[in-house]
């Protein structure tokens, strides 16, 4: 029976979601995609905010209820909002604390409650930051997002791989710059705050990365299967993909 996989945040075609849900897909796997809203017509969707805990318990239990099992979660919900601490509004603090880390609590005990005890190894993935690990101006709610993301993976690999009886895989890849619609979002943000051109952003972005560049979003989804393929001894880490910009 094929593999099936949950992909989240996959409803903008360009993202990192869509990109992880056609290569699992090219690998036949029978994928799933939730978001908020979608501009394709791909996969098995379902409208679903993994910030209501409600919601998402339907989608696991619609997904148990047609196929039966669940190998793997991928989570690519993200939203980054940039902004001065002297003007970041509680909203949208509140709103980036839910998508980039409840969602992952929410998701996560979900998954352990529906198919916990079915003899499957299952595997979780989350898509972080390495924003987590640097400082950066105007990123304080994103990073602090990302960096409890980080540590939520880590101790939930370790209570899940010591105390329950099923195999779990739950980690995270904290990328540096992806070269998405989220990306072009980040573009015009600092064109706005910082009155720059979008030349200046660029070169911004990728002035303390090593290499030079922003990920592919298909260079992620690589990442992502390799994880899920061959990343069994990678539980409890987080997998840090992003061009030596953490050296600077």
């Amino acid at each position: 029976m094929s593999k099936v996989a949950l992909v989240i945040g996959a409803g903008t075609t360009g993202n990192i979601g869509h990109a992880t849900a056609a290569k699992l897909h090219s690998e036949g796997y029978k994928v799933v995609v939730a978001d908020i809203a979608f501009d394709h017509i791909e996969f098995t969707q379902v409208l679903t905010d993994v910030t209501n805990e409600a919601e998402v318990n339907g989608l696991l239990k619609l997904i148990k209820n047609r196929y039966g099992k669940l190998d793997l979660i991928v989570n690519s919900a993200g939203v980054n909002i940039l902004g001065p601490i002297d003007k970041y509004s509680l909203e949208d603090f509140n709103k980036t604390i839910a998508v980039n880390l409840t969602s992952n609590y929410l998701l996560l005990q979900a998954y352990v409650r529906a198919f916990g005890k079915d003899g499957v190894y299952k595997k979780f993935i989350a898509i972080t930051s390495d924003t987590a690990m640097i400082p950066k101006s105007s990123t304080f709610a994103y990073g602090a997002s990302k960096a409890g993301a980080n540590q939520f993976l880590r101790c939930v690999a370790r209570e899940l791989n010591k105390y329950h009886k099923d195999p779990w895989l739950v980690t995270g890849l904290a990328l540096g710059r992806v070269m998405t619609p989220m990306d072009s979002k980040t573009i015009e943000d600092l064109v706005e705050q910082r009155n720059i051109t979008r030349e200046k952003a660029e070169e911004m972005l990728n002035a303390n990365i090593p290499m030079g560049r922003g990920l592919a979003p298909e260079e992620v989804a690589e990442w992502v299967y390799f994880l899920a393929t061959k990343g069994d001894f990678a539980s409890g880490n987080i997998i840090r993909v992003d061009g030596g910009q953490v050296q600077g």
